[in-house]
């Protein structure tokens, strides 16, 4: 059976940026919030968008991914904007995060199965310091039907009462489901149905 690095790694070989090179809207907005210099992390940040527009705006961005082809791409889309960004390659099956290390965490589209996905949430949350935010925008179950992106797997979708019982023991701060238009490179283009999340440690 195919590894998940090994996915990744055959996707992101393609010419280009798959997703562009343009933050996602939900963490643009999220971002252009936030006083820098904040220290944050990108889980499953494949080709480095939103890592590196973060850099740009002066922060000290992470980004995590599980493929090296990715990785190297973030590397590639910092040099070409001018910014450093620390790159982490492991699978977030086996990351283990230093406590309170991070003002935020953000993630946007990153398709994990359970029980790895609750593992990988309760992480992030370990992984920020006491009032930090996670905030993350995923496809939700509706998207299956739809063309503009996303795996065709439902267990790989989010529900609202999902996230609700994986961040229960913390402040959510807003959680919910809504319809956008993506335009987002050649892999997220059209109506879509997403999940947006912030939620305050």
């Amino acid at each position: 059976m195919e590894s998940v690095e090994t996915m990744w790694n055959s996707k992101f070989s393609c010419e280009g940026y798959m997703y562009g090179k343009v933050p996602n809207t939900f963490l643009k907005e999220e971002i252009d919030t936030l006083e820098p210099p904040k220290k944050i992390l990108f889980l499953g940040e494949g080709e480095g968008r939103n890592a590196v527009y973060a850099a740009v705006k002066g922060h000290e961005a992470v980004a995590l991914d599980v493929s090296s082809v990715g990785l190297k791409k973030v590397e590639a889309l910092a040099k070409e904007f001018d910014v450093t960004i620390e790159t982490v390659h492991t699978d977030l099956s086996e990351w283990q995060p230093m406590e309170e290390q991070y003002d935020v965490v953000m993630s946007s589209y990153m398709h994990l199965m359970e029980p790895l996905r609750t593992e990988a949430f309760h992480k992030a949350m370990k992984a920020l310091k006491e009032g930090g935010i996670f905030v993350g925008e995923f496809f939700s179950q509706e998207q299956l039907s739809r063309t503009s992106g996303g795996p065709k797997n439902l267990d790989l979708l989010y529900s609202v009462e999902s996230l609700q019982l994986i961040f229960k023991a913390y402040h959510i701060v807003m959680l919910e489901a809504l319809e956008i238009v993506l335009n987002e490179g050649t892999h997220h283009v059209g109506e879509a149905s997403v999940i947006r999340v912030i939620v305050k440690k």
